[in-house]
């Protein structure tokens, strides 16, 4: 419904009381997050232990992020980088790309805390939201996109399911990644690509 100008006047903006937010408070308060996360996992990260890390009261932070899982949606944002879509000209190129570049990615201190949140994306909707748009479309739209470009060169059968193929390809980089205290190579990651090239060339 339209606002008249009486009632913009009978209802002025309200402008928020107290100091403005100290960007410092919201530096310590990530920071002592991440460190909780990599020290205790997921489970073991509570509110409480955050702003005693960071120095602030529990009031500080529930003024900015609701719950704990805000904080960690909030240190991820910060530290993980969305995939582009290289379009080298070469399917193998292409897929190699994107791999290495996730590879660095997880492979990062930033980028472990993302195994922390894998096993609470079926319970946790905002972990869950955090996953899927940030990491996951992104992911799926530059391989998918790779694929479908495969197909039309004739570097990839017209046959395969693009989806199942990337779900294929990815995988490995989650699983050994969540698995193994080793960091991913750059030999694995050839090997899993040419492994999948070798199934589905044309």
């Amino acid at each position: 419904m339209a606002t008249t100008p009486t009632e913009k006047q009978s209802n002025p903006v309200r402008r928020p009381r107290g100091r403005p937010r100290d960007p410092r408070v919201e530096g310590a308060v990530l920071g002592a997050t991440r460190e909780l996360l990599r020290e205790r996992g997921y489970g073991g990260l509570t509110v409480a232990a955050v702003a005693d890390m960071a120095g602030v009261g529990k009031g500080t932070i529930y003024l900015r992020w609701p719950d704990k899982d805000a904080l960690v949606v909030g240190v991820l944002a910060a530290a993980w980088t969305p995939i582009d879509d290289p379009d080298t000209g070469s399917l193998r190129d292409d897929l190699l790309a994107i791999m290495t570049g996730s590879m660095r990615e997880l492979n990062g201190r930033e980028g472990r805390l993302l195994f922390e949140i894998i096993p609470e994306l079926p319970r946790c909707d905002a972990l869950r939201a955090y996953w899927n748009s940030e990491v996951a479309r992104p992911w799926g739209s530059a391989v998918m996109a790779c694929l479908a470009r495969g197909v039309e060169r004739g570097e990839m059968r017209a046959d395969v399911d693009v989806m199942q193929a990337y779900q294929m390809l990815m995988s490995p980089l989650v699983t050994v990644g969540a698995t193994d205290e080793k960091k991913i190579t750059t030999k694995q990651v050839t090997t899993w690509v040419d492994i999948f090239l070798g199934g589905v060339a044309a």
